[in-house]
């Protein structure tokens, strides 16, 4: 498959309005509730394999994708979540915390600012662009400082409420003088055009400000005494044999839901301490990640090609070999992106070293986004060798104690790269003289 050049589409695969890419139609599900019961699960993985390609994922914004529908199999799949009892999120996307009235450390339940905001900008509907979004961050266990959005509110204590419009400053409202800023702001928006986002408004343009987050896994204690347990699939993909997996896992252990999460995580509810840890041993013999220590959770992944039309290189496939080389320099302070193309849409924020696909191989960016990408680039058959290269001379010079972003701060990364393409080159011109 010969890569399309890899431009802003400006919309998302949404509920009603599925994307076209490589291997056919996405369809993105967001839970209008925010949680799936196992048996959903179980019966939304069985449309998958019926209507598409049987390949699902769950994105970094916490939402499900259905992958390879075709025109003709769209509404069959939507008619099939319906009869699941599952209602979409249509519209506007206001994100909140998935543990959010559950978690005993948030600071406010984001829920009732949430529903305050959607209810106020039903008379919006059809005018904001598919990409406008809200974020209402209640702090606790799960974190949303990660995700783009339009508007932010940050919860910094009872009733109050820090506000961000687009990049600009924040400022700290009551939660009913909050709710009204965020409207007027969308409302501004609106006003632009659908093609407009915060950063067009008036002093909103500054530098973007998204943190590095941890993916939520592992277990988490709740209010109500029971425990959830955050994991996710490699790469936040998997057949529809694996989800279906889960969820016979998840209904064998008492789960009462499961909740798509931030940073391609599922978040499941209602366990008791001895279910928990069956859960968590199935869930690890079904290949999952499980433990902030896993490797592959500090990894950025596109579903790369042949899956994407956009796609340069398989970055998915190299995600493993990825994982394996840096295992020992995964020590919590960095972030890996493999992105197949400039794109970057699996890690919208710099990562601190971004894999990117690029004609004719894999660039190399440090502490920067995919977009930033530049030659030299690496043949995508030398990927295995050059970044086992790249991280054992890494691994060679780190000072005892060193983190690895303090080593990376010290080295030159990207040149290093550069190096060993240069030398390769220099090897194939020896060779043919």
């Amino acid at each position: 498959m010969t890569p399309i050049p890899p431009t802003r589409r400006g919309a998302c695969p949404a509920f009603l309005a599925p994307m076209e890419t490589g291997d056919g139609l996405i369809l993105r599900l967001v839970p209008a509730d925010g949680r799936l019961a196992p048996a959903q699960l179980r019966g939304l993985a069985d449309a998958a394999r019926r209507f598409g390609n049987g390949m699902m994922e769950v994105t970094a914004r916490g939402s499900l994708q259905v992958r390879g529908l075709a025109p003709e199999t769209v509404g069959p799949l939507q008619v099939a979540v319906a009869a699941l009892g599952i209602t979409p999120r249509i519209g506007l996307a206001v994100d909140v915390s998935p543990l959010g009235g559950l978690d005993p450390s948030e600071v406010s339940d984001g829920h009732p600012l949430a529903a305050a905001i959607l209810a106020g900008a039903e008379h919006l509907a059809g005018q904001l662009g598919p990409k406008v979004s809200v974020v209402v961050e209640g702090g606790g266990a799960v974190s949303l400082a990660g995700q783009k959005a339009d508007v932010r509110l940050v919860a910094t204590g009872p009733g109050q409420w820090a506000l961000t419009i687009g990049n600009g400053p924040a400022r700290v409202l009551p939660e009913a003088e909050a709710a009204a800023e965020a409207l007027a702001a969308l409302s501004a928006i609106a006003a632009l055009g659908r093609a407009a986002r915060a950063t067009d408004l008036p002093g909103c343009d500054g530098r973007a400000r998204l943190a590095e987050v941890a993916p939520p896994l592992g277990l988490m204690p709740l209010a109500d005494g029971t425990l959830a347990f955050g994991f996710g699939l490699p790469f936040g993909a998997g057949d529809a044999g694996q989800f279906a997996a889960i969820a016979d896992a998840a209904e064998a252990a008492g789960v009462r839901d499961l909740r798509p999460a931030p940073e391609r995580t599922l978040i499941a509810t209602g366990l008791s301490e001895g279910a928990a840890d069956t859960f968590a041993a199935r869930l690890a013999a079904l290949g999952c990640v499980t433990a902030p220590g896993d490797p592959r959770a500090s990894i950025a992944a596109c579903a790369g090609a042949p899956a994407c039309a956009s796609a340069h290189v398989s970055a998915r496939a190299l995600g493993p070999v990825l994982a394996e080389a840096f295992a020992p320099l995964l020590d919590g302070t960095v972030s890996l992106h493999l992105s197949a193309c400039t794109k970057g849409c699996a890690h919208p924020a710099p990562a601190t070293l971004a894999f990117v696909g690029m004609d004719g191989g894999v660039a190399l960016v440090h502490d920067g986004p995919a977009s930033g990408a530049a030659r030299p680039v690496r043949p995508e058959a030398d990927f295995p060798a050059a970044v086992a290269s790249l991280a054992a001379t890494l691994a060679a010079r780190r000072a005892p104690g060193e983190t690895t972003r303090a080593l990376l701060a010290r080295l030159d990364p990207v040149g290093l790269w550069a190096g060993a393409a240069t030398k390769r080159n220099d090897d194939v011109t020896s060779r043919a003289e």
